[in-house]
């Protein structure tokens, strides 16, 4: 079967972890260590899917020193990978200058490692490699139809996943000192607006919106929240320590347990689905192709070297 790792890479969208822009060369070089289907598989391949993955402090140690779990999954993504770049080859898939350049202008607008926020940036080399191994994993497994039959089944089935349970919405306003929130508790006893209290005192984030917080159940906030669910809508909490400070609480309402409508988790049913039938596909294919291209490793590196799970 194919690695969790790499699955989520092919279906969820990874982002790659930084690499250095200069890499120091390893410690040693142990040469070949494997061969697929006649086809040598060097320890220098090996680093480079380290890198490729994420795992950088991995790549600059001796193979010697990786565990077995860690040296099953650099194999098993690096025999993968070959495995899907000649599909790529042999389906004439192609990436363009402009698509390189457009990944890497997402991957820096959602945030991911680039010259602006960190010393460390993808190479356009391993950009271009992962937008290959996408483009042809999407040929070898194709995103199926899904039928709304289909959406609903599944729907109906797993009602419980989409469940919500009761949630409090409420406001908070967090202060440092007692002094500061009994005088804020006083004020508020007289008639002032919690939310412009907590606009013009509160440390929290919220306080700029009021003290709105978003709709949490019962243990998602810490512990001192939880007095929220035996007050009544409208009531103020008294002054309420916490490692963070002083907070004080007013309860908007409860929102009741309740399904979410179809419409509103469709999208994410569908994505689920298609995950899942591509997963299954790409196991298959790959189970076919490495009976068609047997891997090899070396009598030295068996005893911690095999595309057994970790």
């Amino acid at each position: 079967m194919i690695s969790r790792r790499l699955l989520q890479a092919l279906f969820s969208g990874l982002i790659f972890i930084a690499l250095p822009a200069c890499q120091g060369k390893p410690p040693s070089s142990e040469g070949v260590v494997a061969t697929l289907s006649g086809k040598p598989i060097s320890s220098n391949d090996l680093r480079e899917t380290a890198r490729f993955i994420g795992l950088d402090a991995l790549a600059s140690r001796p193979l010697d020193s990786w565990s077995s779990s860690q040296a099953s999954i650099v194999l098993r993504e690096t025999v993968y990978d070959r495995l899907l770049e000649e599909k790529g080859k042999e389906l004439g898939v192609e990436v363009s200058s402009d698509e390189v350049a457009a990944e890497k202008k997402r991957l820096e607008e959602t945030g991911a490692p680039s010259p602006a926020h960190s010393p460390y940036s993808p190479p356009d080399s391993f950009i271009r490699r992962r937008l290959i191994l996408e483009k042809t994993s999407r040929k070898v497994a194709p995103a199926p139809d899904v039928t709304l039959r289909k959406l609903k089944e599944d729907y109906k089935s797993h009602l419980a996943h989409y469940t919500l349970p009761e949630r409090a919405e409420a406001k908070d306003i967090v202060v440092r000192s007692e002094d500061e929130g009994k005088a804020i508790l006083a004020a508020l006893a007289a008639g002032s607006s919690f939310s412009a209290l907590s606009k013009a005192k509160s440390l929290s984030p919220e306080g700029k919106n009021g003290g709105l917080l978003p709709p949490f159940a019962m243990g998602e906030m810490p512990s001192p929240f939880n007095r929220l669910f035996s007050m009544k809508p409208g009531e103020v909490s008294p002054l309420i320590p916490s490692p963070y400070g002083y907070h004080i609480l007013k309860l908007v309402r409860m929102i009741p347990a309740h399904v979410r409508k179809f419409a509103s988790v469709k999208s994410s049913i569908r994505k689920k689905i298609v995950r899942r039938a591509r997963r299954k596909e790409l196991e298959d294919w790959f189970s076919k192709e490495m009976s068609r291209n047997p891997l090899v490793v070396l009598p030295r590196y068996r005893p911690f070297l095999s595309l057994q799970e970790p």
